[in-house]
This record gives structure tokens, sequence and C-alpha cells, in this order.
């Protein structure tokens, strides 16, 4: 067997090709599964990759635009304990829930708040070579966080000299949301170095909806309630935000140079401020003394974030590369709530310093003509400053909490014959908060005929607890208080072992091609031990969240992607995932977990220069609390694109999304209406 063919396909099977069309897999290469580039014929984890022409074809202008339209992939609103988590989503994979899903930009993690809610509004599209979305544990390449999944955002390579411009503007029905876009990216070369530059605004007015609310006056430490203060019983209607106000400025650059002939060189620096505000219904201080509960509180975010990195790129020889990367992500966020009806005090609780610093080492060596290894090694430190942490809730003081990972990894690619490829790994994991972890994954591929291909994989994965979830004192979330597992305040009096969740999930899938029609049907099982959720306690004004083990966790699920072209001019695609979701406790379903949702996308050609998209997105009912009491409604949203080029250079764009104007719930996230967007994109 050829070390060509290896290097390109050597592993599992033929997965899932683009989420929104039709697309030529043999032509397809991914490096998020394996950390080795490859044909995605030869991965063994299943697979999605959407790229800059797809993101290009829906007018996406940030990653929220793209993931929202990927099937088995579904949002999760009001995760992180402050009120404005009404308008922020964290994003889950095949329900196993948002801090399983690691999000990396260009294989490297982002210090940002817990569970990643803003992620999917900070980057922009327009930087975005492709996204490769790895569905499944990724624990042994990636270690913790990595459960669920992987959604790596690529950047644009830099291979030939290029400049592109592009310009958006868009608002719902009503004329709200309003949202400027301005994007641009240069990649040059010289005879020195090779260069990239990008930037990008996105400016947001905000969507609200008219709420009632009723205030009430509490003592923060009894409960009881306080009549005689002013506040308490005031009845009153407020424009509460579900899309804040916001300005959001991204940039980066990024310099290559080969040192010698095999020796590459790189440096990368990236910059984004963010500044957000909106009104939201929470808990706000009374001068007078109580809390003031239920009242309308408006947050302004000042957030800024500075990723630097250098790596290296030595081949050996033709056999053996090494790469070794140094980065540090640094995150400053300022929070500040105020009361809305009332004088009171400024909270900056929610303010944080969070902090990434990684080494990491990986080789990969052509053993022969039937392995590849490929083997790591990593060094992660983690450090959080915040007051959110802070025992005492009324203290704005800053309290640090530190996290460092120290790992090895290695991985054999093997060719066992000309149609049977396997792959396995193995991952040692030592944690400082937790207990070290050894995860396992290994799958095959039978290739039966050119265009028939089987596959099967089985992976293990891990989670250790994040710092919010031992350790956050907030005395405002949802109907109540979060408190960490470790905290005892209040209504909490005693601490709680928090376990990592280790899972063991187990995939097959058969794939097919005949002609203009592609087919795959994946059936997937996960077990997760250990599960980390939130469960409340108590009632009223003793009613507090807090994070503990759900004992046994099982989900089973049949992905099914069929895509047939008509013609030259007209295809289609269509999506379903079906999960059936288990707390084996207490007998109940996961929350924010439909059961089913689907994607229909119909591309249609009417001349060379003109092309339309119709999009169909079925989302089923879903629990929003663990008691299963309540339940959301499904819905089917509808979007219409339409792009044309008007020459070599420039082409333009719009479209409307959700055309019937349906209504979501607002736990959900709301959505703000029929949104009609145009748009002008230059490429030199």
């Amino acid at each position: 067997m050829k070390k060509g063919l290896i290097l390109s396909s050597v592993t599992a099977i033929i997965l899932t090709n683009n989420s929104y069309a039709n697309t030529n897999l043999g032509e397809v290469l991914v490096t998020t599964a394996t950390k080795t580039e490859k044909n995605i014929e030869g991965v063994s984890a299943s697979i999605i990759v959407v790229t800059k022409e797809e993101i290009e074809k829906i007018s996406a202008s940030t990653l929220k635009d793209v993931l929202e339209k990927i099937p088995s992939i579904n949002a999760q609103f009001a995760r992180f304990p402050h009120p404005s988590s009404a308008s922020k989503a964290s994003i889950s994979i095949r329900g196993v829930g948002a801090n399983g899903t690691l999000i990396l930009l260009d294989g490297k993690r982002l210090s940002a708040e817990t569970e990643n809610p803003y992620e999917m509004n900070r980057i922009p599209a327009s930087i975005i070579e492709r996204i490769e979305i790895v569905k499944g544990s990724m624990s042994t390449l990636y270690g913790s966080d990595a459960i669920g999944g992987v959604i790596n955002i690529i950047t644009k390579k830099i291979t030939k000299p290029q400049t592109a411009v592009d310009l958006k503007y868009g608002l719902n029905n009503k004329g709200d949301a309003k949202q400027k876009n301005f994007n641009f990216t240069n990649i040059g070369k010289n005879d020195y170095f090779n260069y990239k530059v990008f930037g990008s605004i996105v400016d947001s007015t905000p969507f609200t909806k008219k709420k009632k609310y009723t205030q009430s006056a509490v003592n923060p430490n009894t409960g009881s309630v306080i009549g005689a203060n002013p506040q308490n019983g005031i009845l009153g209607s407020e424009d509460i935000t579900y899309m804040d106000d916001a300005t959001v400025l991204s940039f980066g650059t990024r310099f290559e140079k080969y040192l010698t002939p095999k020796l590459l060189a790189g440096l990368d620096f990236n910059y984004f401020k963010e500044e957000r505000e909106g009104v939201y219904l929470g808990n706000a201080k009374f001068a007078g003394g109580g809390l003031i509960k239920n009242t309308p509180i408006l947050s302004k975010d000042d957030n800024r974030r500075v990723d630097v990195s250098t790596d290296f790129e030595y081949q050996v020889n033709n056999d053996l590369t090494t790469n070794l990367r140094f980065y540090r992500s640094y995150y400053k966020k300022r929070n500040e709530t105020t009361p809305v009806n009332f004088a009171g005090p400024v909270n900056k609780k929610f303010s944080a310093n969070v902090t990434i610093d990684n080494v990491e080492s990986t080789t990969t060596y052509l053993l022969n003509d039937s392995n590849i290894f490929t083997f790591g090694a990593e060094y992660r430190k983690e450090t959080r400053d915040s007051s959110a942490i802070n025992p005492n809730a009324n203290s704005s003081d800053f309290i640090t909490k530190e996290v460092t990972y120290k790992s090895i990894y290695l991985q054999d690619e093997i060719g066992i014959t000309d149609s049977l490829n396997a792959t396995i790994g193995a991952r040692y994991d030592h944690i400082s908060n937790a207990d070290s972890k050894v995860t396992f994954q290994a799958g095959v591929v039978q290739r039966f005929t050119e265009n028939t291909s089987l596959r099967a994989n089985y992976s293990q994965g891990f989670r250790a607890p994040d710092i919010a979830e031992l350790y956050v004192v907030s005395p405002v979330y949802k109907d109540g208080k979060r408190f960490g597992s470790d905290v005892i305040y209040g209504p909490k009096t005693s601490s709680y072992d928090l376990k990592p969740e280790e899972s063991q999930s187990f995939e097959i899938a058969l794939s097919n091609k005949y002609n203009n029609f592609s087919s795959e049907i994946v059936a997937f099982h996960t077990n997760i031990k250990d599960k980390i959720e939130l469960v409340s306690y108590g009632a009223g004004a003793s009613k507090y969240y807090t994070s503990e083990n759900l004992d046994k966790v099982e989900i089973n699920g049949l992905e099914l992607r069929l895509d047939y072209d008509f013609n030259e001019y007209f295809n289609t695609n269509f999506h379903l995932t079906y999960l059936d979701t288990e707390d084996k406790t207490l007998n109940k379903e996961l929350t924010f977990t439909p059961e089913v949702s689907a994607y229909l996308g119909l591309d249609y050609k009417i001349s060379n220069n003109l092309k339309t998209n119709l999009s169909f997105r079925y989302i089923g009912e879903q629990y929003t609390n663990s008691q299963n009491s309540d339940k959301t409604d499904d819905y089917t949203l509808v979007d219409l694109g339409l792009n044309y080029k008007i020459n070599k250079t420039a082409s333009v764009y719009g479209g409307i999304d959700n055309i019937f104007d349906k209504k979501v719930e607002e736990e959900l996230g709301v959505n703000a209406g029929t949104y009609m967007f145009v748009g002008l994109r230059f490429n030199f």
C-alpha cells in the first residue's frame, strides 16, 4: 500500500458531507478528527465540514448564523448565572450539553465566560475558511471539555495574494435588531514573509419585548418580605432585551516565514473589543436596605480579549514531522448592572480576568506503509480572577482560581488492507482539581465498493468540573440563586463532592453514493456517568440551583442524510436527527434537547451569475426544566437567500430569514421575527 494512500485515507469511513449542499467528499481534507491532514473518507468519527463557499451562500455574518443551521447541534440559552444569559446561547452536540462542546479557533482554546455563551456572535464569518465539527467524544486528542464534540473554526490560510471586503446591513420587519457589518481580509507575500490581516466590525441595535413584572423586596439573608420597602409590590412593564445593543470589533494578523527549507515559523496576534448592553429582569440592592427581586436592571459589558501565539513546524524528513506551539489567550470582562426603577449600588460581581496558557507538541511519524503514529504532549493552565467566585456575595473583590492540565496522547492510524482501515488512540490527563483520567478511542471502516462504506467507532470521554460549577456565588439566577458545589451559603448548608463526567460512546454508520444520490445513516449510543447538571432545591426565597452529578445518563440517537442533484441547476439536501435522552436515576429527559430536528435545503442556479437557496429548519419540542413539567412547542423557520455575481470582482446578496415570522418561545432565546438583509462583497 502506498504511503500517499495511507496519508489521505487511512482510518475509518466516509462521513457526513457539507451541511448544506452535496459536495465531492473525495476533495475534502480535514484535520480536527486526527490532528493529521487527511481525506474525509479516512476519518473514524462523525464530521460535518462547512466551507467558505457555503458560508457565503447563506450570507452569514458571524459564527452564530452558521451553527444555527446545522442539524444535531442545538442552542441552549440562560445557562450562565446572570440575567443577560437570556440573550446568549451555548452549543450542545448530540444532547451532551453546552459544557461538553469545545470551541477552537485554529485549534486553540479561547479564554472567555464559562460555557462560551458569547462566542457564536464574536467570531466574524468573513475570516473563516471552513468549520470542522466532530460529533462524539474527542477527549483522546483534546482532553476535558470535548466530551460531546469539537467545533474547530479554521481561518483563511495564506495561499495566493488576495483581498476581500464585505458590507452587510439587516433589520427585522419592524425596523428593530438592525445590524451593520464591515469585514475585510488581506493576504499577501513578499521577499521576507507571508502575511494575513483581517478586521471586522459588527454593530447591532437591540431587539426587545414588552414584559410585565411585579417587584418584591426581601431580606437577602432570611428571604423574608420587607413590606415597608417603597419598592415592594410595584407593578410595571419594561422592554426586555433578547438581542443586545452591541458593537464588536475584531482584528487579527498572522506572519509566516520559512527559517530553513524545512522549518516554518508562524506568529499570530488577535484582538477583539466588545461593548454591549441590555435591560433584563433580575435582582438589585436597594440603597436603604433590602434586595429588590424581579426588577428591571441595566447590564453593561466592556470586554476585551488578546490572543498571542507562535508555532513551529519542522519536517525532519518525508516520514517525520513535528509541531510546537505556544499560545496565551487573555480575556478581560467588565460587567456592571444597575437598577432602572430606583437608585441603587452598582453591581460589578460578574467581572473577571481569564487567562489560558498552553504549550503543545505534536509529532507525526510514518512508521511504514501501514502505520501513521501521532503522539503529543500538552501543558495548559487556566486562571480565573473573578468576584463571582468570591464566597462573600456582597464583595466585588476578585478571587483567583487556577487549574492545570498535563497530558500525553498517542494515536495509530492503521491500513489493514486496501479496503479495511482502523484508528486507535489513548490519552492520559493529570488535572490539578480532579482525578487523573485515561481515555481510549478505536474506529474501523470497511469499504465494500467504491461508493459504499460501513464504519464503527468507540470513544471514551471525560469533563472536569469548571470553576463556575465549583465556586460561583450568585444571589440572582432565574427564579432563585445559584451556588457552586463547593459553596456553603444561605440556604445551601453543605458542600457537594462534584466528580468529573465520564462517557462511553458507540456509533455505526452506513454511507452510499449512487449516481446523483448520496446518503448516510448513523446510529449512536452514549452512556454518561456522573453527568454534571444544575439541580434546584427549596422554594420561594429559599430556592437555589447548584451543580451535582447525575448517576447515569443515556443518549440514543439516529442521524439521516439524503442528498440529490437533480441536474446542474438544482440540488437538495435533507438531514434528520432523532435523540432519546434519559436521566436513568429520575427517569426524566434531559433539558433543552429536542427529540427531533430536521433541515431541508433547496439550491437553484437560475443562471451562471444568479443563485438562490431556500431552507426549512424544524426544531421539535423540548423540556426546559429537570422535572419535565414545562415543555416548549415545536417550530419551523423558513429562510430564503439570493446571490448575484456582478463580475469577477463584485457580487451582491440578500435574503429573508424567518419568512413567515414564526415566533419562538422565550426559553429558547426568542428571535427577531422576519429578518431582511442585503450585502455587497468584493474579491480582488
